[in-house]
Order: structure tokens, then C-alpha cells, then sequence
């Protein structure tokens, strides 16, 4: 073996030429520096050194990293020690050939391609880069006297370093490659291009964490879907405003000022408080400060129960998450809100619902803790609510003569010069809209005051003044107009007058010809009349009634109890018109259409109070189940509950309405009421007897105890074997129990069993009626091929789930396909395809509420620790803790915050390896060839 020899310079002034060795050219005329072709070749050397550190970090062998990096040190010790180690060339060069033929050999390749004798190679490979490495620095930290005095021992040491290195290529069987040239030129290309192909692809991910949460705090333009409204600007001011402009610059000034304070205006119905919140929010100065989209308007005059309160202000902030804890996501979404103006209009129809004044005044001290959120409330009532809050109280008075005066005569001019106005302006108190009213119905009518006022006398009494209600001059208002002479001339506008009060969205002209007002034989006249009369507004395409005039017509002294009755047999017949199964060839036309009418649905089924089977069966029960594939809630299912009870005769009809109920708890994440009314549910259909619906509540509940892991693994499987007994006869229930068995082994980390029991499922249920089922077991498949590493199989049922469940229209099912195609694009490495996938899982979770966010966010996080940027991967995981955190507990969210703790303490200490248990949890969501390259070292 040739010795390594030793050389050292004889004199300062030959060291300095030394150090100085290598030339620098310099163009006189820019006096620039320009490298020479040697330092080119040195820097193109250490990069190409870099490339093989950053490539062999890859490969899931972390030895190989170690050792790669250890042989970049030696190769930067012999660039060093050039100058006294007459070899160190010859050196650096066979080392960077060793590694160039052995990371260009197992770039790319995946743990299980490799051989145990490989893997235990590298590992000694590491530790002879470290010994040579020692040698060297012993070597190169001597003095140079001491070079000459121990230039034997050294030559010794350098031989040991030739020889552990021969050795090492011996091992490989790569001693004769390493003296190809040309072909370790080709390598060494090979290898970077892969390594720019990998840097390109997280290069770009130019996807942030604050992109994410814009997200899941839905500061990104809404999504398009027929379900989200988007959020309306704030209702334009009234073009006849009078006798309130001091009012309004004291409150603009208050809303601008430094200090937030909480308004309220106060007073009887009828004085203007609507008008004047308006006139404020409105204001330039207001806009200035406050954007469209940061002033909200809440209209809560039809918010008669605590969840009618939440749901208006929740339509109104146009959040697009309809299901889930209403409460909680307006308080994210307003704590997630640059500062903003939440405008409470007719806040006393909730506050006075008997037995909600606790609950409405916890919500409301909830809003006041966020800082940045003013409240605006207009209210019926002489104190605002939740005294102890800081409130700016106006209680707004009737308006002067001279402002009562202008009102009336904007609206009606000939009545200008009418003598008798003054007196009937002081019969309705100077109220503005009292006076609008009045001036309306003048116009219409054209009588006089000293008529109007004789008229008004034998409707009702003075209002102001004589000790009457404020309210009740508004009911003589409207009803000076309501049964005005035009009116009473066409009966039928009253017929249709209150059954659009009964429709609280309003709506189109056809549905009003065919469904809701079909029995009237003139609906263009009767509207004409209704418009005529100002009873009727007009906004787009869809004809509404004013929350007031509503308010007054559905008065049990003013409102046709016919016409409740006719509007709810409407409201069956049209939802049994529209019934249709997932799959069916008009399902989606009959989505949309009960899309468009479902508030109004709602609104006029939950007028029902007598128990009648057909109601609860054609009605309620079917809109319930509507809501249950598309925006779960539960008004109305627990209404048909209610109304069930009284009927004592039907035990099949009250399963089936529990039985939906169930199914809506169930992906509400409400599991132990679901659990207990698929239970009951159960109990009912083995009594009538009813094997398929007693079929149907097994599979629920076995469901149930799969997903919230009620039981060790016996016991689910046995309640899936006791459903799959009920199903024999029955194809697509027979199916679905294989697809819960492969879908339980699955969780449990039975992957190849689960293939199995998937598989049998899929053919079976392809053959069958249920697609989203089907599109479920699919997207099961193509998760249990991903966690057993077949990623092309993996790949291409998660793309077969993905259209299945956008052709029937379930949002959830395509967040849950999305976030696979994710794993599985990141698994393979392409982060920029990943992030996609990811994303749009994210959209559809957000839309939906149903599917947790919390693995997404956990996987992103995982990659952002690979391109470097800790502060977003950061943020991800405890956006991911906060939301396993914040599920019912379960095995999921369980495994979740124990992986999500462990990588954010990873980012503390990378080279941390998991315990057992974090092993154990890692390995439930992701393939063990993708965690190798999770934990592989980052360079």
C-alpha cells in the first residue's frame, strides 16, 4: 500500500505562497474579481458533495446519511490539509467515488427493496468514516514541528485510513467501479438530477400555514355550493330618513372612537331603530374604518328559540361549516375576524323566549370577551341585555312635527297642503313608520287626513299620549293597509299575504304558481296588490314579506289558520314529490330543488302540532332525512320525535324517525346519543317485527362502536356479526357489513386482512343500489392499500372513491378521498401534488364540518419539516393537537394527540426516535415505508 506522504512549506515566506496557491485573475478594467478555473472546480466539487449529503438522507437507511455525512467532513479535511498531505487528493477522490456509487444505487429505494446484509454494511461503512475522520483530525490539529517528529507514526495512521477505506469497498464489491471515471461522471449526474427533481418539488410548496388557517377561518372567497349563502352587504339606508342626524353622529362617533364600546337602541316597535342602526353603519366615516364584509347585519325578529338566534347570526356571518357546534364556530369565525361590527337587530324576539335569557346572555358575554367585536343591538325593551356589560344606551323618542312632516310628505306630496295632517300625524305619535304607513296607504287610497283619521279612529284607538301600547299603533298602521279597500277588492291577496308570511326566505314566482299559492286563480293580480300596497317586496327573483309585517299577519287575530294548514300539506306534498334515493337518476335535481326551498320547508313544518302520521311520515321525517345526507341538524328530526310521541299505534314510524336521528348524531360526532337512539330505534323494529330496519340499526350501532371505539376489538366485531346475520337476504346490507369488517380490521392496523374483507365487499356492493356506500368502501380500500405501501393500487381507488362521491354530491366523503390522494402523493415524495390534495380536502371539511381536520393538518405539518420550514410545520401541529383535542374521545383523536406531542417535540430535537406507543400511533395513519421517510434525518 503506498504511504500517504507528508509535506509541510520550509519558510514563512513559502507557507504564505501556499496558502495563497491558488490564483485570483483580476479585470483591470472593472477591478472585479473573477474566480479561476480552479476555484470553479473546488466549488462545483463541494457542491456535488452537498448533493450526495442532501440525496442520501433520502434513502430510509439513516446510516447511510451518517456516513455520507461523515465522508463529507473527510473530504473538506483533505481540501484543508492539501497543502501538508501529499495524497489527501487521491484520498478525498476514492471516498467521494464510494459514496457516488452507493447513493446513486440506492436512491429512491424503499427499505424493504434492500438486503439485512446491505443495511448492516452501511452501518459499519458509517463507523469506518468516523474512524478515518478521527485519524484525520489527529493528523491535521498537530503543530507543524510535530509533523516532523511523528511523520512515522502519522504515515501509520494515514495507512490504517487507505486500509479501512479498501476494506470498505471490498464489502461493497466496489473497488474496480471506483476506478471508471466516466462512469462515476454519469453517477454523479444521475444523482443530481434526482436531487433537483426532489428540491423542486418542495420548492414548490409555496403554501404557508397562514394559507391553511385562511382556511379553516374562512378568510378565502367562499366556496361555491348551493348550501352557503354568501355574506349579504348590509341592507342600503333609508332614502327617507328624517329627525335622527344628531343621534347618528353621536353613535358614528362612538364606533370610530379608540375605545370599543357596545351600543344599544332602545324603545317601542315603529320608532326608527332599524333605520338609525342603518343610518350609523352606513355612515362614510363607519365604511372608512369598518368594510363591507366586517358590518354584519342580524335580523333576529324571526329568531324564537335560542338555536333560530345562533343559526341567524351563523347564516349571517355566512360561515360555510352548517353543522357541528353552531355556537362555537361563530365564535372561531369572530375571534378568527379582523375588527369587526355584529348588528343585532330586533335582539328582543330571542332575549324575551321564556327560558332562554341565560343562555342568549352567555353567548353574548362570550362575544364581548373578544376584543375586537362591537355589538349593535336594536331592541324592544327599556334596558339592554346583560346589564353589568358596558353598554351606550339611546332610547329613541317619536320624532318632531317638523320630521313626522316630511316623512308624510316624501311618501304622499299631495298631501302637502292637507289641513288635517298635523292632527293625524298626533294621532299615530310622530312615529316614522307609523307615518310612512299612513302616508302610503294615502297615496293608494287617496283620501284625505280628516279621512284617514276617521278611519283610524273605528280601527283602533289613539295611540301616544292616551296610555296606548307603541306597538299597537303599528298594528293599525299595517292593518290600515292590510285591509284597505284594494284588499278587500281581491281576497285572494290575503290568501297569498300570509302564506309568503309563513315563508321566511321568500320565494320565486313558480314556486308560488305550482306549490305554495297553486289553489289562487289570479296570482299575478293578487301580487300586484300586495306590492301595490307596500305588504310585499320584491329582491331578485323571489318575492318576501317584511319581518314586521310577517310579525303582524301571523298574529293569531289576524292570520287565516286555513292557510297553516293548506302550507303544510303543501310543504309534504312537495318534499314527497322530490323523494329520491342517492343514486337515483333525479336525485341531484331534487337536491337542488329542495335546496332552494329548504329554510322555508322547515319553517312552515315546524308549525305543526298535531300528531298525524302522514305530517310526521310525508313531511318532517323526509326533510329530516334530506338534511341527514346534506346539512345535518336537528330541528326538525327532534320535532318529529316530539309529535311522534303521540302516537301510540306505530312503533315502525317512531324507529324510523330514531332511527334517522341516530344517523344524524352519528355525523354530528354525537356518539353516545346516536348510540342510544340506534338502540331504542333497535328495540322498536324487533318488536313489530321489521329484520331490514332492525338490519339497518345494527349496522349503525356496530358503526357506532367502530368509530368510538366503545369495546375491545371482539366485541365490535361481533356486533358487525350480529348485522351481517340480519342481511343475509339482503344484497347492499350484506355488502355493508363486509365493508364494516374490512373497515374495523383496518383500524385495528389489520391491513391484510381488511384488503380482504374490502374487496368481497366492493363486488358485491358495486352490484348493489347504495353508492355511497360503495364510494365508502372504495375509499376504505384505497386507504388500506396506501397503509400496506401498494401506492399505485392505493392511488387508483382513492381516484375511483373521489368521483364517486362528487357524483352524488357528498362533500365529506370528498375531503376524506382528497386527504388520501394526499398521503399517498407524499408518501411517493411529490409535495407540491400533495399539497394539493390537501388543500382541497381542507375546503371540503370546512364546508362540511363533519370530517376531522386534524390528520390533514398533522400530514402538511410533516412536510413542511421537510422543506425546512419549522415555523409553519409548527403551527400545523398545534393546529392539529388543538383539534384532536377538541374531538370526543376516541382511539382516533387518542392516537392523534400522542403523534402530534411527539412531532412537535421532534422539532426540538430532530434526532428523537418514537417510543413504543408513539410507534404504535404513527403506524395507524401512516405506511411504514412513509414514516421511514417522516423520521429520515433532514440535512
Amino acid at each position: 500500500m503506498p504511504t500517504l506522504k507528508l509535506r509541510f512549506p520550509s519558510s514563512p515566506s513559502l507557507r504564505n505562497s501556499a496558502k495563497n496557491s491558488v490564483k485570483v485573475e483580476t479585470d483591470k478594467k472593472t477591478k472585479n474579481t473573477i474566480p479561476s478555473r480552479a476555484e470553479y472546480a473546488g466549488q462545483a466539487a463541494r457542491d456535488v458533495v452537498d448533493i450526495l449529503v442532501a440525496v442520501a438522507q433520502t434513502v430510509p437507511v439513516p446510516a447511510l446519511g451518517a456516513a455520507v455525512k461523515v465522508g463529507a467532513g473527510i473530504i473538506k479535511a483533505c481540501d484543508e490539509g492539501h497543502a501538508i498531505l501529499d495524497r489527501a487528493e487521491e484520498l478525498k477522490v476514492r471516498i467521494e467515488g464510494l459514496f457516488v456509487l452507493l447513493v446513486n444505487e440506492l436512491k429512491g429505494k424503499k427499505v424493504e427493496d434492500m438486503q439485512e446484509t446491505t443495511i448492516r454494511d452501511i452501518d459499519a461503512l458509517q463507523k469506518d468514516m468516523e474512524y478515518i475522520k478521527t485519524k484525520l483530525d489527529e493528523i491535521l490539529s498537530q503543530h507543524q514541528l510535530l509533523l516532523v517528529v511523528f511523520r512515522t507514526l502519522n504515515e501509520d495512521k494515514v495507512n490504517k485510513c487507505f486500509a479501512t477505506l479498501n476494506h470498505s469497498l471490498e464489502r461493497f464489491n466496489l473497488a474496480r467501479n471506483i476506478e471508471h471515471t466516466k462512469m462515476l461522471s454519469q453517477f454523479k449526474q444521475q444523482i443530481i438530477a434526482f436531487s433537483v427533481q426532489q428540491q423542486n418539488s418542495l420548492d414548490m410548496i409555496e403554501v404557508k400555514m397562514d394559507d391553511v388557517k385562511a382556511i379553516l377561518d374562512e378568510r378565502l372567497p367562499p366556496i361555491a355550493t348551493p348550501h352557503i349563502p354568501s355574506r349579504a352587504p348590509i341592507p342600503a339606508n333609508s332614502t327617507i330618513f328624517y329627525g335622527r342626524d344628531s343621534v347618528v353622529i353621536g353613535l358614528v362617533s362612538i364606533i370610530i372612537g379608540t375605545s370599543r364600546k357596545h351600543i344599544c337602541l332602545l324603545g317601542p316597535g315603529g320608532m326608527g331603530k332599524t333605520a338609525t342602526s342603518l343610518a350609523v353603519t352606513n355612515h362614510p366615516d363607519v365604511k372608512v374604518r369598518f368594510a363591507n364584509h366586517l358590518r354584519v347585519w342580524v335580523p333576529c325578529i324571526k329568531a324564537t328559540s335560542v338555536s333560530l338566534f345562533l343559526d341567524t347570526i351563523h347564516s349571517s356571518l355566512a360561515i360555510p361549516t352548517k353543522t357541528g357546534d353552531i355556537r362555537a364556530l361563530i365564535l372561531s369565525e369572530l375571534q378568527a375576524s379582523p375588527p369587526i361590527i355584529l348588528l343585532l337587530d330586533n335582539l328582543e324576539t330571542p332575549w324575551n323566549v321564556l327560558g332562554a335569557q341565560s343562555e342568549i346572555e352567555r353567548f353574548i358575554r362570550d362575544i364581548h370577551e373578544i376584543r375586537h367585536v362591537t355589538l349593535f343591538a336594536t331592541m324592544r325593551a327599556s334596558t339592554p341585555p346583560c346589564g353589568d356589560i358596558p353598554w351606550h344606551n339611546v332610547n329613541l323618542q317619536a320624532i318632531d312635527a317638523a320630521a313626522s312632516r316630511e316623512i308624510y310628505t316624501t311618501w304622499h306630496p299631495e298631501g302637502c297642503e292637507d289641513p288635517g295632517l298635523p292632527h293625524l300625524l298626533n294621532l299615530v305619535g310622530h312615529m316614522p313608520l307609523a307615518v310612512m304607513l299612513l302616508a302610503k296607504v294615502a297615496k293608494v287610497t287617496h283620501l284625505s287626513a280628516e279621512e284617514l283619521a276617521e278611519e283610524y279612529n273605528k280601527v283602533g284607538t289613539p295611540m301616544l299620549g292616551q296610555g296606548s301600547d307603541a306597538e299597537s299603533s303599528m298594528d293599525v298602521c299595517i292593518g290600515l293597509s292590510v285591509y284597505s279597500s284594494r284588499m278587500k277588492a281581491r281576497p285572494e291577496a290575503y290568501d297569498l299575504l300570509c302564506a309568503l308570511s309563513m315563508l321566511p326566505t321568500g320565494t320565486s314566482y313558480r314556486m308560488l304558481s305550482k306549490w305554495w299559492a297553486s289553489n289562487l286563480s289570479n296570482l299575478a293580480g293578487a301580487i300586484e296588490v300586495l306590492k301595490n300596497t307596500s305588504l310585499v317586496e320584491e329582491g331578485g327573483s323571489r318575492y318576501f314579506v317584511l319581518p314586521v309585517i310577517q310579525r303582524f299577519i301571523l298574529d293569531p287575530s289576524h292570520f287565516n289558520g286555513k292557510i297553516r294548514t293548506s302550507m303544510i300539506e303543501t310543504a309534504c306534498a312537495f318534499l314527497m314529490a322530490h323523494k329520491s334515493n342517492i343514486g337515483d337518476p333525479f336525485y341531484k335535481t331534487h337536491i337542488t330543488a329542495l335546496s332552494a326551498e329548504e329554510g322555508n320547508l322547515e319553517a312552515v313544518l315546524l308549525q305543526a302540532t298535531t300528531p298525524d302520521i302522514r305530517i310526521i311520515r310525508d313531511g318532517l321525517l323526509l326533510l329530516a332525512h334530506y338534511q341527514r345526507h346534506n346539512r345535518p341538524q336537528l330541528d326538525v328530526v327532534e320535532h318529529a320525535i316530539r309529535l311522534v310521541h303521540g302516537i301510540h299505534d306505530n312503533p315502525g314510524l317512531r324507529g324510523e324517525i330514531l332511527l334517522c336521528s341516530g344517523e344524524i348524531l352519528l355525523q354530528l360526532g354525537q356518539y353516545d346519543k346516536s348510540l342510544q337512539q340506534c338502540e331504542e330505534a333497535l328495540d322498536l323494529f324487533l318488536s313489530v317485527p321489521d329484520r331490514e330496519k332492525a338490519a339497518k340499526c345494527r349496522i349503525n350501532i356496530a358503526k357506532l362502536m367502530s368509530l368510538h371505539g366503545d369495546g375491545d376489538y371482539d366485541s365490535q366485531e361481533t356486533a358487525i356479526q350480529d348485522a351481517l346475520a340480519d342481511c343475509i337476504q339482503d344484497q347492499d346490507g350484506y355488502g355493508h357489513c363486509l365493508f364494516l369488517l374490512g373497515d374495523l380490521d383496518g383500524r385495528h392496523g389489520r391491513s391484510s386482512s381488511a384488503l380482504i374483507w374490502l374487496n368481497q365487499a366492493e363486488r358485491i356492493l358495486a352490484k348493489g343500489k347504495n353508492s355511497l356506500v360503495h364510494a365508502d368502501c372504495t375509499r376504505s380500500l384505497a386507504f388500506n392499500y396506501y397503509k400496506t405501501g401498494q401506492y399505485d393500487l392505493a392511488h387508483s381507488w382513492a381516484v375511483s372513491s373521489l368521483k364517486e362521491y362528487e357524483s352524488i354530491g357528498n362533500l365529506a366523503g370528498c375531503s376524506d378521498a382528497a386527504a388520501i390522494l394526499g398521503f399517498i402523493a407524499s408518501a411517493r415524495e411529490d409535495y407540491k401534488g400533495s399539497f394539493e390534495h390537501f388543500l382541497h380536502s381542507l375546503r371540503d371539511r370546512k364546508v362540511t364540518g363533519l370530517a376531522p381536520l386534524g390528520d390533514t393538518l398533522e400530514a402538511m405539518g410533516c412536510i413542511w419539516v421537510k422543506s425546512g420550514k419549522n415555523t409553519d410545520a409548527r403551527r400545523a401541529f398545534e393546529e392539529s393537537l388543538q383539534h384532536y383535542s377538541s374531538e370526543e374521545f376516541t382511539e382516533h383523536s387518542q392516537y392523534g394527540i400522542v403523534r402530534t406531542q411527539f412531532f412537535l417535540g421532534r422539532l426540538e430535537n430532530p434526532e428523537v426516535d418514537p417510543s413504543t406507543d408513539e410507534l404504535v400511533a404513527l403506524r395507524r395513519l401512516y405506511a411504514q415505508t412513509h414514516i421511514d421517510k417522516i423520521l429520515a434525518p433532514i440535512q
